[in-house]
């Protein structure tokens, strides 16, 4: 799985970019603020539909434009080539297309496109908040689970629609049974448990590589166990055979969302009511039942407080290193490498449910490395998949990792290939060097915009004003090439299909589908 070619429009700092990066390591380098990390986000967008650093969607977009364009052509070995675009509007809306179709849900992306990301933000999972560990476990399994992704919505208007009424019971005493409690309570309990049972699914299946990868990145000399800390005490496990998720899942969408809306409270109440002669109890049946029997054991606390204190939204995680808890006791080397096992973790974990590597993002970790780590990481990612690397200076990286690398410099809003830049078509391809163009030396002034937080030598917020140099000189006075992007924005593609072009010399036989265990109904 590979980006191709990526075109930003009114993005961030970044007014038009038309880029191409190669399909081994790309390495996008410059001074603070200039937009390395946007590139990242963009990318990232286009896997999780989320953006990473904004708490409003709307700040994505360019000031002074009216919506955000991402558009990028993806090649993936299992489903074939496609074109996918993700618009941002004022007003917090989106749009997406998968090769020219609009599609009506934004959660018809999910799944086209896979990529993996660490960077600063991803510290918190290990030392901050339990809503911060949370938020980590919604994103990475939604990638791999769009049918997680309906539940987790559904969760939450149900939690809260729950929690109104009883702050509204806990003020105004009457009986629940009167208010349609019961009513909650159920369909709670239904989103939840599997909520519950998915997460615990996939941590089971991430822990153990989460645990090889970190003892590898040091060297051995540490040990790491990842805890599921659920609020429900969940029963013990229960042997089934485990089948795959089906990548297309409108047929379980639509009838749930049939099922969810035709029936009424009397209907529901009545199944609730009905005696039924049980099959066996299936894991997921078993967390339903632990879930049902705790809450009603503590409905009276519930109605005392004013709000639901038992599910998914009270979930944590655990991170021990040699028995040690490494939030609390963990420097912050061993904070960084957990967070970063975890990642890595993750992509094994897509590869194989997928049955393709996904796209590698590092923002600006190399510098906040050791010289272990980062040749761990280094030699872990080479010529294995799609890279791109953020960073202030080269100096970080090996010859050898340069001798093979795409390298750009970025500079307020532009990205400038290298003049001695070696470009891979893919990770296991042999090299092939484009020779640099020859373009008149020019001197530009640039200004950039506010960054945002950062390992160590920092990463980029970009300046949504930042006007981008038409060329640029590098500190020993050579110029550079021209700009990747000076075409004009291509017209919207209606609802007319795309034929995205091969890109590769020949195409390879399409690959039988998969039939592993990673994933389950």
């Amino acid at each position: 799985m590979r980006v191709c070619h990526l075109k930003l429009s009114g993005f961030r700092n970044y007014r038009e970019l038309e880029f191409t990066p190669s399909g081994g390591i790309n390495i996008l380098y410059g001074e603070n603020a200039q937009g390395k990390s946007n590139v990242l986000e963009a990318i990232s967008l286009l896997a999780t539909t989320r953006s990473l650093r904004a708490s409003r969607e709307s700040e994505l977009i360019q000031s002074g434009s009216e919506m955000a364009h991402i558009v990028a052509e993806v090649e993936r070995e299992r489903e074939g080539d496609a074109e996918l675009q993700v618009s941002v509007f004022q007003g917090e809306k989106k749009a997406v297309r998968v090769n020219g179709m609009k599609r009506e849900r934004v959660v018809d992306l999910l799944g086209q496109f896979n990529a993996v990301f660490f960077g600063s933000i991803d510290l918190p999972i290990v030392t901050g908040e339990p809503s911060d560990r949370r938020h980590y476990l919604n994103v990475e399994i939604s990638q791999i689970s769009p049918r997680y992704v309906y539940d987790l919505g559904h969760y939450k208007r149900i939690l809260a629609h729950r929690n109104r009424l009883l702050k509204d019971l806990r003020d105004k005493p009457r009986r629940a049974e009167d208010c349609g409690l019961d009513v909650w309570d159920e369909q709670l309990i239904t989103f939840g448990s599997r909520l519950l049972d998915k997460r615990r699914f996939y941590l089971d299946r991430l822990s153990p590589l989460a645990e090889e990868i970190h003892r590898d990145l040091s060297d051995g000399r540490e040990t790491l166990e990842v805890r599921y800390l659920p609020s429900v005490n969940l029963p013990e496990r229960v042997p089934l055979a485990v089948v795959k998720e089906s990548s297309r899942e409108e047929k379980y969408l639509t009838e749930a969302q049939n099922a969810t809306q035709s029936a009424g409270v009397e209907a529901i109440r009545s199944a609730l009511q009905t005696p039924t002669t049980h099959a066996p109890l299936t894991e997921l049946d078993a967390v339903t039942e632990a879930f049902r029997r705790q809450l009603a054991a503590i409905s009276g606390e519930e109605l005392r407080r004013g709000t639901t204190l038992l599910g998914p939204q009270r979930d944590d995680m655990m991170f021990v290193i040699n028995g040690t808890d490494a939030r609390l006791f963990g420097s912050q080397g061993q904070q960084r490498t957990v967070a970063l096992s975890l990642k890595l973790a993750e992509f094994r974990l897509i590869e194989d449910y997928v049955g393709e590597p996904p796209v590698m993002l590092l923002d600006d970790v190399m510098s906040d490395l050791d010289d272990i780590r980062r040749k761990h990481l280094l030699g872990w990612i080479r010529r294995r998949c799609q890279t791109f690397i953020t960073c202030t200076s080269l100096r970080s990286f090996p010859k050898e990792i340069l001798d093979e690398a795409a390298t750009f410099k970025v500079v307020a809003g532009t990205v400038i290939a290298d003049a001695r830049r070696k470009s891979r078509l893919a990770p296991n391809e042999p090299l092939s060097v484009e020779p640099p163009p020859a373009i008149p030396q020019a001197t530009a002034e640039t200004s950039g915009g506010a960054g945002d937080k950062s390992l160590g030598g920092g990463t980029d917020g970009g300046d949504a004003n930042a006007a981008a140099p038409s060329a640029g000189v590098d500190a020993a006075g050579t110029p550079e090439p021209a700009p990747v992007r000076e075409s004009e924005p291509e017209p919207d593609a209606g609802d007319t299909p795309k034929r995205v072009p091969n890109r590769r010399n020949a195409r390879k036989p399409k690959q039988p589908a998969y039939t592993g265990t990673d994933e389950r109904d």
